[in-house]
């Protein structure tokens, strides 16, 4: 039984051979350096130095004596250190990433394909969370307004959201600030517009006039197509705000 957790321990960052005196201790709860060896099948050679480590760590503990022994220390209490020395890790190596800079060029950064389902919900969410004053959102199917309808609420509350689609009766009953598309901006969202070579359409999401993203789909398969600091995403966006002036000036008129 003790051997089925060496794959855990070695995830714990113990090698092979520490991962096997450790599980061997763990069965054994006390013991001599040769009970372990013959347990653990760590060559004698080796099973000093290995005790030795493992009780420097915090592993395990030592008893002085003849023969020297060695006892597994609480496991919980060995668990929860390690847990906290992880977490520790994670954040130093956080800040570590922030603190890196290099100088900013004004090239635009290329356009980079996401083909997993993670990558995609990731970049959605950045994007929820980064945008600062506008999102523009082109959506050619009310599901992904569902599955996003919490973060897209948030977002209408601080933020200004449009959200454009074809046909207003697909969208029936979801409470957001939805306009319907007319004229050129119809022909954006018509199907034969946003279906090539067998990819399809969820949506298209501008934000702050820098950033979009394209979501949709090849048969099965979900991708989308990100980019940043694109000239030609701040020319859309801004020319979908005017559009959207223009539409709301006209529905005061009449």
């Amino acid at each position: 039984m003790a051997d089925e957790i060496v794959p855990l321990l070695r995830n714990l960052g113990l090698n092979e051979y520490e991962a096997k005196v450790y599980a061997a201790l763990v069965g054994l709860r006390k013991a001599t350096a040769r009970d372990i060896h013959e347990v653990s099948a760590v060559p004698r050679g080796r099973i000093y130095e290995i005790l030795h480590d493992l009780v420097r760590r915090g592993f395990i503990g030592v008893i002085e004596g003849t023969p020297t022994s060695f006892y597994l220390l609480d496991p919980d209490q060995v668990i929860d250190r390690l847990k906290e020395d992880s977490i520790r890790s994670l954040e130093e190596t956080r800040e570590a990433i922030h603190a890196v800079s290099f100088p900013q060029h004004h090239s635009p950064e290329p356009v980079i394909l996401l083909k997993s389902e993670w990558a995609i919900e990731n970049h959605l969410n950045s994007l929820f969370r980064k945008t600062k004053d506008r999102m523009t959102i082109l959506c050619h199917t009310p599901a992904f307004l569902q599955q996003h309808l919490r973060a897209l609420r948030a977002l209408d509350r601080r933020i200004d959201l449009a959200i454009i689609v074809r046909d207003a009766r697909a969208y029936a009953g979801i409470d957001l600030p939805i306009s319907v598309a007319s004229g050129i901006v119809a022909g954006l969202l018509d199907d034969q517009h946003m279906i090539t070579d067998g990819v399809s359409m969820e949506c298209v999401i501008f934000v702050d006039e820098k950033d979009f993203i394209h979501v949709g789909g090849t048969g099965s398969e979900r991708i989308a197509v990100f980019g940043s600091n694109i000239p030609l995403a701040r020319y859309v966006q801004r020319s979908l705000a005017g559009w959207l002036a223009e539409e709301k000036s006209n529905c005061n008129m009449g």
